[in-house]
């Protein structure tokens, strides 16, 4: 049950911080805008709303993971797939683009990830 809360935990972690991107475009008014309007523009949207919403959720996955699983264990899974769900969503819903290096350094993360689950789970 602890595996299910932590990629829920992961899930909404991806969302909120995509719809906070989204957000943050959407803030992006013309240049004679007062910094009150851009504030507003992004504070008072659905994106930045939801994703809040979603950063809520996330915190209580997390700490429901985190009640039944080591955080040396839970933290480096959740930072981890978690700039691989990002760096992939990003390609995506933004069009960003990864340098093959990029690409490289998330799948050693991936494999760290993995190194550190199988390491914990032999133990």
């Amino acid at each position: 049950m602890h595996v299910l809360f932590l990629t829920m935990a992961l899930v909404f972690n991806a969302m909120a911080n995509i719809l906070m991107k989204v957000a943050s475009s959407k803030g992006a008014l013309p240049g004679n805008a007062t910094i009150t309007e851009k504030l507003f523009g992004i504070y008072l949207s659905w994106p930045f709303a939801g994703g809040l919403v979603l950063f809520g959720l996330n915190l209580l996955c997390y700490t429901f993971a985190l009640s039944r699983m080591n955080l040396s264990v839970a933290y480096p899974i959740m930072v981890g797939v978690g700039f691989t769900i990002i760096g992939i969503a990003s390609c995506f819903f933004f069009q960003e683009r990864l340098s093959l290096i990029q690409m490289m350094g998330l799948l050693l993360i991936l494999v760290g990830v993995t190194l550190v689950a199988q390491t914990s789970s032999g133990s």
